[in-house]
């Protein structure tokens, strides 16, 4: 089972209409679901490149990714790994509107 796939199926999400199959999802989920959505994507991806209250430290491939969704301020997190010429990535995003709201945004990139 994919990430995007177990995510889907594990967590009560609002998707988004641009997302697409197992390739990426853009989806609202709530923050009584966060310590569950992290499980997942430490499961599948390792451990956060960018922790919520960190500065973001990334290779500059890795930074194109981040800046590519949108730069990651210092509330949001940041995972991603790295398999030959793919590069799975997500970003949890706080919204500061809502604190009870969390977007997250998750996919894979050919390199």
């Amino acid at each position: 089972m994919t990430l995007i796939e177990e995510i889907k199926s594990r967590l009560k999400l609002e998707i988004r209409s641009n997302s697409k199959e197992t390739e990426y999802l853009e989806a609202v989920l709530t923050k009584k679901d966060l310590e569950s959505v992290t499980s997942l994507l430490t499961k599948h991806l390792g451990a956060a490149a960018k922790e919520p209250g960190k500065q973001a430290n990334l290779s500059g491939e890795i930074q194109k990714v981040a800046d590519w969704l949108g730069g990651l301020r210092l509330g949001q997190s940041f995972f991603y790994k790295k398999e030959g010429k793919q590069v799975f990535y997500a970003a949890l995003w706080p919204w500061e509107s809502n604190p009870d709201k969390i977007t997250l945004k998750t996919g894979v990139l050919e390199g």
